[in-house]
């Protein structure tokens, strides 16, 4: 397997530490608010990773920490008259709660800041005994001069930086902080240099440590977090413990809202739970899956309208298939020229998977074979039906496991998403029924007036109906 390391800027063979097994660290959330699509995008990702790797045979360690500490936390919290520890509390089980309604499974371990303030200060410490970091009126704060290698993740030149820390107790510009004092009326903890609490980066280093020792295979997030955060991560943790943090740096790219940048101040924001009002799971999901993981997304009108139009599609084939008699037998003969991209099904999976994590070629495969598959089904002089759709769904379900789209029952998500899109049309199917048998009966009658109006007046609402030998059936138009 393939990962492009963002420390080396290049794509390089991955190899673990440890033969089969897998250590991650992925920087989680920050508890003042709901999660959002960029959340999302991140979570996702990292999620297929973790699944891939564990379906290659690795067993994978993964953290992903909660920030339930911050001043981000503390401001929305005196805004709501809230305790901030509370509040965090909230989002915490909040954010579990809408990763697990976008199938993103609990990582390994899901440490909170304020569990481990014990290591923190430990780490801390050893920073200070170590000559890195020094203390001024109960502040510790990092000397970004006596790390060399500081800047090698980003590029940044340390004489161009100024840190977001506003502190009178700076040596330098740009050292940023470990442990801040305490103020009147915010939560703290007892430490060495007195009552505070910890600064956002050290959080992150002490916890990755905790969990996966001094470095960690794989160290991620959002291209956002490369500076400062990241490498201020590097600076702690390889000061302190005198190891590389991590041996591959992976981060996937930002997120955009119809061309603009997501902003509550543009009316373009969207929480998890705003999405999942419109839009299903395996939508969400496969919004992010078609585009490269390090790449941005525009999450547009457009983008999900095409994406439910072709999910809804490989549903219906699926639903098709599943009304087959299919074998678990491993040999099953068919012909291999014309089935090619069926039989191939998971080793191409692979290969895409390999490329970096390429998970667009992985939905281009995908539509060929249901391409192929709905061919055959519409075949009726096809006499390998069930052997093709056997063959089939013994590999697709191993690719879904992995992706977690795709893997809904059939039927019942069809109904479902034809609910929602009725009710935005403002139709229902029992009144589409009704027009229907109308139909029928006019046709009977040869009233072929009244037959074209009820045709017109279904075409208003985006239904399409097909006359059939025998029956009249109808199915929702995306166009």
């Amino acid at each position: 397997m393939k990962l492009y390391n963002t420390l080396t800027k290049s794509v390089g063979e991955f190899v673990p530490q440890e033969p089969n097994v897998v250590k991650i660290y992925s920087c989680g959330v920050t508890t003042y608010d709901e999660m959002h699509l960029g959340h999302a995008r991140q979570a996702a990702v990292f999620d297929v990773l973790r699944n891939y790797l564990e379906y290659l045979g690795y067993n994978v360690i993964y953290v992903r920490n909660f920030t339930d500490i911050d001043d981000k936390i503390i401001r929305k919290a005196y805004e709501r008259k809230r305790d901030p520890l509370e509040l965090s509390s909230y989002y915490v089980e909040e954010t579990v709660s809408d990763l697990h309604k976008i199938k993103v499974e609990n990582a390994t371990f899901q440490p909170k800041v304020t569990e481990h303030i014990t290591e923190i200060i430990n780490l801390i410490g050893s920073l200070i005994d170590k000559g890195y970091a020094y203390v001024a009126n109960g502040e510790v704060l990092f000397s970004i001069d006596k790390f060399k290698d500081y800047g090698k993740l980003s590029g940044r030149n340390v004489q161009d930086l100024i840190s977001a820390d506003d502190s009178p107790n700076k040596q330098k510009p740009y050292d940023f902080a470990l442990w801040k004092p305490n103020k009147a009326g915010e939560p703290f903890w007892d430490s060495p240099w007195g009552p505070g609490r910890p600064g956002w980066h050290i959080e992150c280093s002490a916890m990755a440590k905790r969990y996966l020792g001094e470095t960690v295979d794989i160290h991620g997030g959002g291209i956002d977090l490369v500076f400062p955060h990241h490498e201020n991560e590097i600076a702690q943790s390889e000061a302190a413990n005198e190891k590389p943090l991590a041996r591959y740096w992976m981060h996937n790219g930002l997120v955009n809202v119809n061309g603009q940048k997501m902003s509550k101040s543009l009316g373009n924001f969207y929480t998890i739970k705003d999405m999942l009002k419109k839009y299903t799971a395996d939508e969400i999901r496969m919004a992010v899956l078609v585009h490269g993981y390090s790449t941005p997304i525009d999450f547009s009108d457009d983008l999900f309208l095409g994406i439910r139009k072709r999910s809804y599609s490989f549903y219906k084939v699926l639903a098709r298939i599943s009304q087959f008699k299919l074998s678990e037998k491993d040999d099953i003969k068919i012909d291999d020229n014309k089935y090619k991209d069926i039989l191939n099904l998971e080793a191409n999976f692979r290969d895409a998977m390999d490329d970096n994590l390429n998970t667009p070629r992985v939905v281009a495969n995908l539509s060929a074979v249901f391409t192929k598959l709905n061919n055959t089904l519409e075949d009726p002089n096809n006499r390998e039906k069930e052997a093709v759709f056997s063959i089939f769904m013994k590999q697709f379900k191993t690719v879904t496991s992995v992706l977690k789209i795709l893997d809904e029952e059939p039927v019942a998500y069809i109904n479902s998403l034809r609910e929602t899109i009725l009710k935005e049309r403002g139709i229902t199917a029992e009144e589409i029924e009704g027009l229907i048998k109308e139909r029928k009966q006019v046709k009977k009658e040869k009233n072929y007036q009244r037959s074209d109006e009820i045709k017109d007046q279904l075409l208003k609402y985006k239904i399409n109906i097909q006359d059939k030998k025998d029956d009249i059936t109808w199915d929702v138009d995306f166009s």
